[in-house]
């Protein structure tokens, strides 16, 4: 899940550096088709930069690699492990976060069952060659997709044209289309404020385009800002609707007497190229220093050059006829001695990481000789998982003594055969590194004897 996390942060922070540009640089121009894209663009790519597969490689491809195991904590009074409290918070966030998912979900569907019952109650008729439904309740008049809904009672007969006319616009440049991926969108970060104020930002744009649409037609302003008016106390149907009035009146009259933003001012547009390659490089650089350990609870631990570099092509052969390479893509791999430290295929333990962590830690026992002399600390232990899955040249990489990096030793070379790692679908040797953290109780604590 922890992928899952980081992919929600990512997007969130795409959105929100977007959404920034257009605040602050956008939202009061009058080319409400650019605004309109500009917000499309933003959700969309909130979505899909951060599933990118592209990553720089770091800066010194040379540096070893080292991969780390979460480590295990091990105390005299009882055993823990060190991804145990993370693992907690994960799992709250995860179980809130899709409770918010599900919710909003059923909001969804309750919104287009809304919509199905009315046009089922109502029907469906034709009113200048335009699919209408005529509902006998106070809604403002709205559109979905290519139907209208109105209530033609309660409609002041000069006034049906124009608002059929308005309707047709959202419906001729699909704005309920729009308001679907919106709320789609707010269904993947229904925890973000600004996704809302996104949607929000997207409604009033579709109501100056139709406005603008109307009053290109010939319609007089001043009657058509006293119609609008009148249409004030319309109930809004859902947020899947483009309803004639969407409770911002005051904005869209200041819209229709605004004067037209001069043409130069579209080139602020290409104020978000910097935003949008800075969350490029943050979303795709990895870089790391020899010190630097990505904690990702349950999976192994990349430190220097942590994230493995891009794939990069490999010629296979020329076509001599057609003079052009064909190229395949193999994982990066860092091999020593015909040991492998990253394949394409990492070795796992036989019913996963939660279960090689437990079965350390009931193993492990705190060593008489290192509680009497207070000796606690962190024990690297280096071991190969072979091609058949065996555990094999364990060593101590760096210990604490007293009896704590023999005790290591031993349990890690009691562990079950794992499930051997793949290179081009064939299995060969890896090397794991794992920590292992002997602390004494609180009460017990003194300075550490490393």
């Amino acid at each position: 899940m922890n992928t899952l996390l980081l992919y929600l942060m990512e997007s969130t922070l795409c959105v929100s550096t977007l959404y920034a540009v257009y605040w602050f640089f956008l939202r009061r121009e009058t080319f409400f088709q650019m605004n309109r894209f500009y917000l499309l663009s933003m959700v969309l790519l909130s979505v899909l930069l951060p599933l990118m597969p592209i990553r720089w490689t770091p800066s010194d491809p040379s540096a070893a690699m080292v991969v780390l195991l979460e480590p295990v904590m091990i105390t005299p009074s009882k055993v823990a492990h060190a991804f145990q409290a993370n693992l907690q918070w994960i799992e709250i966030a995860t179980v809130v976060y899709f409770t918010g998912v599900l919710i909003f979900l059923f909001r969804f569907g309750l919104q287009l069952i809304q919509l199905h019952r009315i046009t089922r109650r109502f029907g469906i008729r034709k009113r200048n060659g335009q699919r209408v439904v005529f509902v006998d309740r106070g809604y403002s008049p709205f559109s979905f997709f290519n139907l209208i809904f109105l209530n033609e009672a309660a409609l002041p007969s000069e006034s049906l044209s124009t608002i059929l006319e308005h309707e047709r616009i959202h419906i001729r440049q699909y704005h309920t289309a729009d308001m679907i991926l919106i709320e789609l969108a707010t269904l993947l970060q229904w925890f973000n404020p600004v996704i809302w104020l996104a949607g929000r930002e997207m409604k009033s744009i579709h109501e100056y385009l139709a406005d603008e649409g109307v009053l290109q037609n010939g319609i007089s302003r001043p009657l058509y800002q006293q119609m609008i008016l009148n249409e004030t106390m319309g109930i809004q149907v859902n947020n899947l609707t483009n309803n004639f009035n969407v409770s911002l009146l005051k904005k869209r009259i200041a819209m229709m007497t605004k004067s037209k933003s001069k043409t130069w001012a579209k080139g602020k547009l290409f104020i978000a190229l910097p935003a949008l390659l800075v969350l490029l490089f943050m979303l795709t650089a990895r870089s790391y220093t020899n010190a630097d350990v990505l904690k990702v609870a349950g999976s192994p631990v990349f430190a220097p050059a942590l994230a493995p570099p891009a794939p990069v092509p490999v010629t296979v052969f020329q076509d001599k006829q057609k003079q052009e390479q064909k190229v395949k893509y193999v994982a990066p791999v860092v091999m020593e001695n015909g040991v492998y430290k990253v394949v394409e295929k990492m070795p796992t333990y036989p019913g996963g990481d939660e279960a090689r962590v437990n079965f350390l830690a009931t193993n492990i026992k705190y060593p008489e000789e290192a509680i009497k002399k207070n000796t606690q600390g962190t024990v690297y232990i280096t071991f190969i998982i072979r091609a058949d899955g065996s555990v094999n040249e364990v060593k101590v990489l760096r210990g604490i003594g007293s009896g704590c990096d023999e005790e290591a030793v031993r349990v890690i070379k009691l562990m079950p055969k794992w499930n051997p790692g793949q290179q081009k679908g064939k299995p060969v040797d890896v090397q794991f590194n794992l920590p292992i953290n002997f602390r004494l109780d609180s009460h017990k604590k003194e300075e550490p004897k490393n």
